[in-house]
């Protein structure tokens, strides 16, 4: 299966993504198996908007990249989001408030749908993504100190597993394999073409 329209989607993810609200039912993925036990032991909450804009020529998710002068996944394209503080309620309070900090998204604009599985990296972060629906004139206020730029990436395009490509490469002396959906000069890959390709299996993969 693969993306057919955007109410599809949002049906989709409204019943198989976890509730915005509770507990997180859906079983985490990413790059656990390069940590060790005691990194494990000091993994950190983080959170992501996915943000979807209804745009009149076709659904859009926002992405940003990350400046180069960041300590962790710098120069990397990245969804919104950043670590949970101890302020925040939750995950999603966390992804809606970096979102706002990083490119004026205002909370109250947007229609949370549910939260993805979470997807633990190698540098020790535990990242929930947050499905949203931002509003179809949503204009972007990029913060230049927390994004070096700001960029749509068509829906259809991200889930559809024809551009979902692998690569290799060793990581912390380890064989890895990544997914990389490069598009329209930007190079999706590594975490975050990570959290899409989850975002997909949950969506359109075990069933109708």
């Amino acid at each position: 299966m693969a993306y057919t329209n955007l109410d599809d989607f949002l049906t989709r993810a409204a019943a198989r993504l976890d509730p915005p609200v509770g507990a997180m039912n859906l079983q985490e993925s990413g790059d656990m198996d390069f940590l060790t036990p005691e990194e494990v032991a000091i993994i950190r909450p983080a959170a992501v908007l996915i943000g979807v804009i209804p745009r009149r020529q076709g659904a859009t998710a926002l992405l940003t990249v990350r400046p180069v002068t960041m300590s962790t996944h710098a120069g990397q394209v990245a969804f919104p989001g950043g670590k949970v503080d101890p302020l925040d309620v939750d995950e999603v309070a966390a992804a809606l408030r970096e979102a706002e900090e990083e490119v004026g998204v205002v909370p109250g604009d947007v229609d949370v749908i549910g939260k993805g599985a979470p997807y633990v990296t190698g540098t020790r972060f535990r990242i929930t993504p947050v499905v949203g629906v931002l509003p179809a004139d949503f204009v972007a206020v990029p913060d230049p100190t927390e994004v070096a730029d700001v960029f749509e990436t068509p829906l259809d395009f991200l889930m559809n597993t024809a551009n979902h490509q692998t690569g290799q490469a060793i990581y912390k002396g380890q064989n890895r394999q990544y997914y990389e959906m490069p598009h329209n000069g930007y190079r999706i890959w590594g975490v975050t073409a990570g959290i899409i390709r989850r975002l997909y299996q949950t969506l359109y993969e075990g069933g109708d």
